[in-house]
Parts: C-alpha cells; sequence; structure tokens
C-alpha cells in the first residue's frame, strides 16, 4: 500500500519536471540562443538554466522567478510552448499593481516620478507590465503604467482591461490598445490576435493610461 501511495507523487513531480524542461529546451531554440545565452539575456548567471536542464537526478527545482525571468525576456508565457496561443482570458495576468513591499526596489527617481505622476489624484495606480502586448507601441517588459481609473477610454488609448471566461469565472488583467469598441494587442513578438470587444461582462475597460515610467536600474 505505501508503494502504491507514493508512486503518484513521484510520476507527477517528473511529469512537471519534463514539461518544464521542454518549455525552457523549446524557448532557446525558438530564440535561436544557447541556454547559458538565455540565462544571460533573461539577467541571471549563465550557469543558472544549465545546472537544472543538465541534472539528472531529478533533485534539483527551478524557481518560479526563474521562469519567470525567461517569460518576461522571451515574451513567451510559462509553460506555452512558442507558437503556440493562450487563449484570452485564460492565462496568467499580463500585467500586475505595483506593490512596493512586495516587488524589488526602484531606484529613487522612479519612486519619486510615479509620485509626482499621481499627485493628488484619485484613482491613478502604477502597474507593472510583463509581456510584450503592446511592444510596437513602446510599452515593454518592465515599464511601469500609471493608470487613471477615472479617466474616461477613447479609441487610441492604451487601457487596462480584465478578461473573465464566463463558464470558470477566472481572469486575466491585461493591457491593450482600445479602438472603440474593441481592444488590441500590437506585438511584433506575438503577432496578431483577435480583437475582443468591450461588453462590461467579460471584457471590462478598468483604466486608461496616463503615463508611462521605463526604469533603468
Amino acid at each position: 500500500m505505501r508503494v502504491v501511495a507514493s508512486s503518484p507523487t513521484i510520476v507527477r513531480g517528473m511529469s512537471q519536471q519534463h514539461d518544464t524542461k521542454a518549455w525552457i529546451e523549446a524557448v532557446a531554440r525558438y530564440m535561436n540562443l544557447s541556454l547559458s545565452e538565455l540565462s544571460l539575456n533573461s539577467g541571471m548567471a549563465a550557469s543558472t538554466i544549465t545546472r537544472y536542464m543538465n541534472d539528472k537526478s531529478g533533485r534539483l527545482s527551478v524557481t518560479d522567478r526563474t521562469l519567470e525571468a525567461i517569460a518576461t525576456y522571451s515574451g513567451i508565457p510559462k509553460n506555452v510552448m512558442p507558437g503556440q496561443r493562450r487563449l484570452p482570458g485564460f492565462g496568467e495576468s499580463e500585467t500586475l499593481p505595483h506593490d512596493m513591499e512586495r516587488d524589488e526596489p526602484l531606484p529613487s527617481w522612479v519612486t519619486t516620478a510615479i509620485a509626482a505622476h499621481k499627485g493628488n489624484r484619485n484613482g491613478v495606480d502604477a502597474w507593472v507590465m510583463k509581456g510584450w502586448a503592446l511592444d510596437l507601441l513602446g510599452i515593454l517588459p518592465g515599464d511601469i503604467v500609471l493608470i487613471d481609473q477615472n479617466r474616461r477610454p477613447k479609441s487610441g488609448d492604451i487601457v487596462l482591461a480584465q478578461l473573465t471566461d464566463l463558464v470558470t469565472q477566472r481572469t486575466e488583467t491585461v493591457m491593450r490598445r482600445y479602438e472603440a469598441p474593441f481592444i488590441t494587442t500590437h506585438s511584433s513578438k506575438l503577432g496578431p490576435s483577435r480583437p475582443e470587444q468591450v461588453d462590461d461582462d467579460r471584457v471590462v475597460i478598468m483604466g486608461v493610461e496616463v503615463g508611462v515610467i521605463r526604469p533603468r536600474h
């Protein structure tokens, strides 16, 4: 009975590790980079990825922070093979609210700039862009986007929107360009995607971009 109970756990762990390694290898191949180059370009030591990939014992693991760094650099969502597309509303959020306690410390000039943008206005918050959905519009991963929740969107605006799967109620927060009545991506890395119609049910605009800050450490 002990053998039967423990076997599924081992199989799941090995399967998950195999899937993660397959994803990393596919991303490196898609970007035409060696594993060391992918690691360096993602902001990590050259051995961070190669040590994990070359481990045959199954004892080494890779952190979610490492996978997030690879995804941010490559523009390929975690555990989505290059060339595949996620269905809107089913993936991880492409943007997150900036949290000074949770996120890595920013240069003092960045926090000063955020405060200056906010001023005394209520409803203006800083969000961190995680994906490449708007790189053709000059918004890149790591950029801090100031969002005004009280501004009414008009065509041509960059907006913060929430996509919801009405069946599972899973949501995804995204940055898009608003072309009434649709929101769209503008990305050279991700290619064209289907416009989503704003209906205030499945697709809801939460705010309008009023400023972008690009930190440089």
